[in-house]
């Protein structure tokens, strides 16, 4: 109990002086607590990194990639030509290439009466560009623990440093506070996420601004703050998304800064989900891929066309961008003190454009741009239809607001008195299917459907972007009332590894707690399901344009002390990933779809390594061969999806060395090897070079057998053509 009432005291927002007393009431007994080792976890003030990834999101949250703190993440900043690993936001984050380029902006707006300063003088302040912040702590809580993921003998995950809550209302909070000192407000912003695969797609962000009038954290020492006052404002929030990076890389050969080729727009409609709450109109905010023509390396099709909306690929027409990011408001109360949903907000969903706008202008103006009282109106349209720009040439870097307000705060420190209020917001993203997206663009890339045709069918993504925040109501109604939305069951443990022409796959619970439903605590577990990616980690990796593989279920079982398989059905030398889901029997889910069966997700244990299954060394060398002969990137189904360069020696003794030379006698490289019966080689010379075009030569030689018996040299010719 004296933990919680040290956690809830210290990580709400300040009260400046009255919580620090409250704060060292309770410090002695705090500190008593960590030296007797029972703290498991509390706010990390060095902003530690945090993740999201609990469903199809992954989204990670580093104080490092924010300009003066977590408020505000430019994810451009790491936007290079590298992998998409030097990014923060991924949806889905099993797909190649699907980070989306994330950008948030929210330049608090006062009205004309400004704010007055530290030397009591009011001065307007219509806008400020980032309000760049001071981070004070960060805090990451899961319902369980990440599970463990061991492949081949190597644990891919270290030890989970967070809080652990079973209680916790959702799968994941992240959390973080930061010190806006333009304004001194407070901003707290908690995200939430959910595993129940009817909330895959979408994460739930609550902010909560409080005017303490604080210029520096109480770390810092500080010595002014704001006087006592009334400060009114708008407050526009965009998170600028780009879906576009993996066309841009894979069209242009490059990750086009901010999205040059994107639009932004919105969606209205009605609630189907949220009968009893007051909210039944929704107004989503969403980006999608479009076409510019001015960019450099801009392609003209086989067939002709030059609308690359959904960046098809340049060779097979497969849709690289089909994703539609987007937000909605889910929460905005009439005012502090009325915490009444107020359903005629937003008061605006205005554009703006970060080149031209953010930071093309310092003008008073900007405050009516961000707010949607400028000629450009409160709910305008995309740019090319409101005729801003011209069609084939959208500006670069599109922002889109939803802007609350007008609403007051005020701090009046001798009454104790520290307004706040709390907005809340749906993020996620809609999109065609990958299986549409693949057919759609083969058919245009064909001549078989138009231009339009083809855009019409990537925008229906839309629909299913606004379904999702739909579901994102649902779930933020269900936590203002303090109800519980249903939950699967916790993912296992998981270990695999590679076996003679098999792998195993192996998973447990740590504790046998697991089996019983997180909401309820009924026993509800109904299954377990394993599945399986061939070729590459990713879906819609180019390295598997010969296979299209997808992730596949390869077995389910009722019975729960069945947690091991063995795969067969695997070809030697080929990579494969695995990852295990429990069910439950819908007995407990009362949410959207009651009694429906909600399933663990399998982005949580996915293996990251591969495994590849291996045969036996034998006991003769006289059945050594090279597989592909010849070996080109163009084999095909000869080849082995996911690693193109890669050439297997099969039918191996026990032991032997392998030596490769050009057919001139040239000495390329040697490999040592033992134990089964495959080796596989990168074409790579010992100095790490890659290997020209030409014939080859293996040298099986110092071959042993099984028992140590002495087996003869072989000599095998091969061709490489790349």
């Amino acid at each position: 109990m004296l933990m919680e009432i040290f956690l809830r005291e210290k990580c709400c927002i300040s009260n400046n002086e009255e919580n620090y007393m409250k704060f060292n009431k309770y410090l002695f007994a705090f500190i008593v607590l960590f030296l007797s080792g029972q703290l498991l976890s509390q706010p990390d003030y060095n902003a530690t990194p945090m993740q999201l990834n609990v469903n199809a999101i992954r989204w990670n949250f580093n104080k490092t990639k924010g300009e003066g703190g977590l408020t505000n993440q430019y994810s451009w900043n790491f936007a290079t030509t590298t992998a998409q690993n030097d990014f923060d936001f991924f949806w889905p984050q099993d797909h190649y290439l699907s980070n989306m380029l994330y950008q948030i902006f929210s330049p608090l707006c006062l009205t004309d009466s400004g704010i007055v300063d530290t030397s009591g003088i009011r001065r307007t302040k219509f806008f400020h560009i980032t309000n760049q912040a001071t981070t004070d702590y960060t805090w990451e809580q899961r319902r369980y623990r990440p599970p463990d993921v061991t492949v081949d003998g190597y644990k891919l995950n270290p030890p989970y440093k967070w809080q652990v809550n079973e209680k916790l209302i959702a799968d994941e909070i992240l959390e973080f506070e930061d010190l806006l000192p333009i304004y001194g407000l407070r901003s707290r912003v908690r995200v939430y996420a959910f595993s129940n695969p009817e909330l895959s797609d979408i994460a739930i962000w609550e902010i909560t601004l409080k005017f303490t009038g604080e210029i520096k954290l109480p770390r810092e020492n500080p010595q002014k703050r704001y006087p006592d006052q009334t400060i009114e404002f708008w407050w526009p929030f965009s998170m600028s998304m780009g879906p576009s990076l993996a066309g841009n890389r894979e069209v242009y050969g490059y990750y086009g800064y901010e999205c040059e080729d994107d639009l932004d727009s919105w969606i209205g409609g009605t609630s189907k989900y949220n009968t009893s709450g007051l909210r039944k109109d929704l107004k989503v905010c969403y980006y999608y891929d479009y076409f510019n023509k001015g960019m450099p390396g801009f392609p003209k099709y086989k067939n002709n066309s030059q609308d690359n909306q959904g960046d098809p690929d340049k060779t097979v027409g497969h849709l690289f961008s089909t994703q539609i990011p987007g937000y909605a408001l889910l929460y905005a109360p009439k005012s502090p003190q009325d915490l009444t949903d107020d359903v005629n907000q937003p008061y605006s969903l205005p554009h703006a454009g970060i080149v031209k706008d953010l930071w093309g202008r310092r003008d008073f103006g900007l405050r009516d741009t961000y707010i949607g009282n400028d000629s450009r109106g409160r709910f305008p349209l995309d740019p090319v239809t409101q005729g801003w720009v011209v069609s084939g040439r959208p500006e670069k870097g599109p922002m889109r607001f939803v802007t609350v307000g007008p609403y007051k705060l005020t701090k009046d420190e001798k009454n104790n008195r520290y307004d706040s209020i709390t907005f809340v917001y749906g993020i996620g993203a809609g999109s065609i299917s990958w299986k549409l997206a693949d057919s759609v663009g083969k058919a245009w890339f064909e001549g078989r459907i138009t231009d339009k045709e083809k855009n019409d069918i990537i925008m229906t993504g839309k629909d299913s972007l606004l379904e999702r925040m739909d579901r994102a109501l649902w779930a933020y109604n269900m936590i203002r009332q303090g109800k519980k939305i249903p939950s699967p069951p916790p993912p296992p443990d998981i270990n695999v590894q590679s076996g003679p022409d098999r792998i195993y796959v192996k998973w447990s619970y740590p504790d046998k707690s697991y089996f019983k439903d997180a909401v309820t605590g009924v026993d509800d577990w109904y299954a377990w399901r394993v599945y399986r990616k061939k070729g590459a980690f990713y879906v819609n990796d180019p390295l598997d344009k010969y296979s299209g593989e997808q992730w596949e279920l390869v077995f389910e079982t009722r019975n729960r002390e069945q947690t091991t398989y063995i795969d067969t059905a695997v070809i030697r030398g080929v990579n494969y990933y695995y990852a295990v889901t429990a069910v439950d029997d819908g007995t407990q889910n009362n949410g959207l779809f009651p009694g429906r069966k909600l399933e663990s997700s399998r982005y949580v244990n996915r293996t990251q390594m591969p495994v590849a299954s291996f045969k036996p060394g034998l006991n003769t060398s006289d059945k050594v061969r090279v597989v592909p002969n010849p070996a080109t990137v163009a084999a095909g189904p000869l080849g082995f999806p996911g690693t193109p360069d890669k050439i297997l020696f099969v039918n191996l003794p026990v032991k032997c060395k392998l030596k490769i030379y050009t057919e001139t006698g040239d000495f390329v490289t040697s490999i040592e090897h033992f134990g089964k019966a495959d080796e596989a080689w990168d074409q790579r010379t010992q100095d790490n070079q890659y290997v020209a075009s030409g014939i080859y030569i293996l040298a099986v030689t110092d071959a042993e057998g099984l028992n140590g018996e002495k087996i003869a040299d072989q000599f095998v010719k091969f061709v490489i053509i790349r």
